[in-house]
């Protein structure tokens, strides 16, 4: 495929409805880019980010797609473990890695000895078994492995994953969305506390009241929840455009197109960086991967293939702690300050 950079264009287009709080992330994203760029809101196509991960509410029954966006999720974080300078500014910095690691001795700090429940929203083998590895040699007991997904293929390879980590430990696994599951309905009152992961950026792929809210739901009082961003930061944006230039990326994008447009048209993939505003008045960027297309009725058309917010540290910070569900007990980030490892408790 043949790829398109473009972000960062003037707003020559005001978006008329860019402070309505009843509309979803969705439809902002669809608004901005016909505000911002030179397609018209009839030429573009957006779905809700969940439907490239699931065959829910579609006469579809193949699954091989969803194979293979669970292998390109977990190749992309095969990289991003395996460097050691992901996100390094200098030799002796913080890389994504370390990062993470100096989040790890964070839980172990919190928990003291005590067993903690681990629950993962959107599971992947590879980051994870860092982390439980990771875990286990400071000392940390896992009393049991709860993972929650809308992609049923998950589970198998997690499993293998897992067997070899956690032999001896109770695994779980429910295909659900992150807003019908609680994890207080899921296990027995008095049981350990939990850590629920939300890594991948997935948090970015709705609005922060609504995600929070969710997480809010999920997690009971005392539960630790450890968050990853890709944060918008000066100096830095380029490190976003790169992310969505990966192949993994672009062959997700194509994916996405094949299952909702057609599998024979040839795209174009773009990048867009564009604002959208929140109910609170403050704006964000947005980062949107998407295929253009020709049709014989539309000479150019765009299906966006995924968004994801791209906050600030302030706004993160912000709206992890907007509404007093969550107190930010711990942060780690890379050195180039776009990747960041959140740590919170649940209040």
């Amino acid at each position: 495929m043949t790829l398109a950079f473009s972000f960062g264009q003037p707003e020559h287009r005001p978006d008329p409805h860019a402070l309505l709080a009843d509309i979803s992330l969705q439809q902002k994203v669809h608004r901005a880019i016909a505000a911002h760029t030179e397609f018209s809101l009839d030429c573009i196509l957006t779905q809700d980010n969940r439907v490239k991960y699931t065959n829910a509410g579609s006469q579809e029954t193949a699954t091989d797609h969803l194979d293979e966006v669970f292998q390109l999720m977990r190749k992309l974080n095969e990289g991003g473990i395996a460097s050691g300078t992901l996100g390094q500014l200098h030799e002796n910095g913080r890389s994504f890695r370390s990062a993470l690691e100096e989040s790890c001795r964070a839980i172990a700090r919190s928990f003291s000895g005590e067993p903690l429940i681990y629950v993962e929203l959107g599971p992947e083998p590879v980051k994870t078994g860092f982390i439980l590895r990771t875990l286990l040699s400071m000392g940390v007991t896992i009393d049991r492995y709860i993972a929650v997904d809308i992609n049923p293929k998950s589970s198998g390879p997690m499993k293998e994953a897992l067997t070899e980590i956690l032999p001896e430990t109770p695994l779980s696994f429910v295909t659900t969305s992150f807003e019908d599951f609680r994890l207080s309905e899921t296990v027995e009152a008095g049981s350990p506390r939990a850590v629920v992961t939300m890594l991948g950026f997935q948090e970015g792929n709705d609005d922060p009241y609504v995600v929070n809210d969710w997480l809010a739901n999920i997690a009971r009082p005392g539960d630790l929840l450890l968050s990853e961003s890709q944060l918008y930061t000066t100096g830095q944006v380029d490190k976003i455009s790169c992310f969505y230039a990966h192949p993994a990326m672009q062959r997700f994008s194509r994916i996405a197109f094949e299952r909702a447009v057609d599998r024979n048209l040839p795209t174009l993939n773009r990048f867009f960086l564009l604002p959208v505003a929140f109910r609170d008045g403050q704006s964000a960027q947005v980062a949107i991967l998407a295929e253009e297309y020709a049709t014989s009725i539309n000479a150019r058309n765009l299906h966006v293939s995924n968004f994801c917010l791209k906050l600030t540290l302030d706004q993160y910070r912000h709206y992890r702690q907007e509404g007093g569900h969550f107190s930010i007990v711990g942060e780690s980030s890379t050195d180039d300050q776009t990747l960041l490892f959140q740590l919170s408790r649940r209040v």
